[in-house]
């Protein structure tokens, strides 16, 4: 029973912070869809992709709307945090409760992934078939192991000790 309360509260700890995160990244200045260091990345990815000044305003555009359609997921991800962090502060906390409320912190990250994935498919809708090659190959460059989402910033390749493959990729855009 130790075990089982020790991984739900290590799982509800990691999908805690990436929640965290996400709250304070869309509050932050300069925060996505604020002005700033958002405006600065998305012209980088505007300049990168080749984006007419028509595909620019539809971006603008669909950024605004995800921007709308994400606050009121992002206020229940607090929620959701708040009420785990209180059933794991408690006196004596209620492994049925903290593992409830870990449960709803999975299921709401999976309703933020996917509302991301579908933003991603939006944007995607804009772009001519070479842009979209160039922006499914700045994604794959920047997934995992690289930055804030997720895995070892010092990771060098496999195991073995190897060096990592080079990205097939021309440079591409930075966080400002």
């Amino acid at each position: 029973m130790k075990k089982i309360l020790g991984m739900t509260m290590l799982a509800a700890t990691v999908g805690a912070a990436g929640l965290a995160w996400a709250a304070v990244e869309t509050e932050r200045p300069g925060g996505p869809g604020r002005p700033g260091r958002g405006e600065a990345r998305f012209e980088r990815m505007a300049e990168y992709l080749g984006l007419s000044e028509e595909q620019q305003a539809t971006w603008k555009s669909l950024h605004e709307q995800q921007k709308t359609e994400m606050e009121p997921l992002m206020q229940q991800g607090r929620e959701l945090h708040q009420r785990l962090r209180a059933a794991m502060d408690a006196q004596n906390p209620d492994p049925a409760a903290v593992g409830a409320a870990t449960l709803a912190l999975k299921q709401h990250r999976e309703k933020v992934k996917a509302a991301h994935e579908a933003f991603g498919e939006r944007l995607k809708g804009v772009l001519s078939d070479e842009q979209k090659a160039k922006f499914e190959a700045f994604k794959t460059a920047h997934r995992g192991g690289h930055g804030r989402r997720g895995g070892f910033k010092g990771h060098r390749g496999p195991k073995g000790g190897g060096p990592a493959e080079a990205p097939s990729t021309p440079a591409a855009p930075t966080r400002g």
